[in-house]
């Protein structure tokens, strides 16, 4: 079909608006029970994030050169749009990091300070995406990325200590926030794949980062919210875990990953959040009804009428607006079409 450029920042596009059977947040919040949506759920339409200025005073930015709570230098590269940690690093190794690692006294900050100004946009799921960097993230940053599986792979148990550590923290700053504004569900972000395989063996996982992950997911689900996992790249050997151990409701993850599988195997315990095709969506030569047919075949394969469970919830993209309402616009009545009897 042609070059074309995807952007790495796709320009936003305008809320569609729907006469909607039930809200979009209600709509969302039953996939993330796993059970029967009205229509098709769309994940960022129908949630509204909140970020504590708190909070985002102590987390990286993505417009410049900064520095994170535990003292992480990060680079701002304009062609990626985002920030990169560079050295030197707070760290040379796990060895001694309980002399090395600063905790912010998230206690004394105020995390009711944004409420003045804070309205609850009416029928969305509220959520919380406010856990710092991911957990493995989090000790990769402060030492370096090969420092890290090296460190996972030969300290196994300093690993797992400050992984524990860095859970009490994520738990507190979790409570903190759902304190001031009750979170429906809440995400947390951690990468431990390549495109092609994990970045380490599932026992080094077990013996590292699976109680702390865990944890954290009964934490979030202890204070009744619904729990939804990001994970970047080939992702399909942590499945077990995530759905037996950690009990997530929803994942976030790349489609290059087998999603009728996940569906097949899971989809009664476990919702997928899934990105359409980036030449489909980003093409400026896509027509109308090509987007409205692609809607159509990703409901006819993925919905929730197919599948057991809740089926899929989108993630809208999209550069050119012909096309990504026509997408959006058929998702919605075609899904609500397909499920009407469900």
């Amino acid at each position: 079909m042609g070059q074309f450029t995807i952007p790495v920042t796709p320009p936003p596009m305008g809320k569609a608006r729907h006469d909607y059977p039930i809200p979009e947040g209600e709509n969302l919040l039953r996939a993330f029970r796993h059970e029967k949506p009205r229509y098709m759920p769309c994940l960022y339409q129908a949630t509204q994030f909140v970020v504590p200025s708190a909070c985002a005073e102590g987390t990286q930015t993505r417009s410049g050169d900064c520095v994170d709570w535990f003292g992480t230098r990060y680079k701002h590269e304009p062609l990626q749009q985002g920030v990169t940690p560079v050295p030197p690093f707070v760290m040379d190794g796990i060895e001694g990091w309980r002399d090395k690692v600063t905790w912010p006294d998230i206690k004394r900050m105020d995390w009711a300070s944004d409420l003045p100004g804070f309205q609850r946009e009416k029928g969305l799921a509220l959520a919380c995406r406010c856990f710092g960097n991911g957990t493995f993230e989090q000790l990769h940053f402060l030492e370096g990325f090969e420092q890290c599986l090296v460190d996972m792979l030969i300290e196994p148990e300093e690993c797992r200590a400050f992984f524990e550590r860095l859970t009490d923290f994520k738990i507190e700053l979790f409570q903190l926030q759902h304190a001031v504004y009750h979170y429906d569900y809440a995400c947390h972000n951690d990468d431990w794949s390549t495109a092609k395989a994990p970045f380490f063996s599932c026992e080094t996982f077990e013996k590292t980062l699976l109680e702390p992950a865990v944890r954290l997911a009964e934490a979030v689900r202890g204070a009744g919210c619904r729990y939804m996992f990001h994970t970047c790249g080939r992702m399909e050997a942590w499945l077990p875990y995530i759905v037996n151990d950690i009990k997530a409701d929803l994942i976030e993850i790349q489609s290059i990953n087998d999603t009728q599988y996940i569906l097949d195997t899971y989809g009664d315990r476990l919702t997928v959040e899934y990105c359409p095709d980036y030449n489909i969506m980003y093409n400026p030569r896509t027509t109308e009804e090509e987007a409205r047919a692609y809607a159509r075949s990703l409901v006819d394969q993925f919905g929730a009428h197919r599948n057991q469970g809740a089926g899929i919830a989108v993630r809208l993209v999209g550069s050119y607006p012909a096309s990504y309402y026509a997408f959006e616009d058929e998702l919605y009545h075609y899904s609500l079409k397909c499920y009407e009897n469900l």
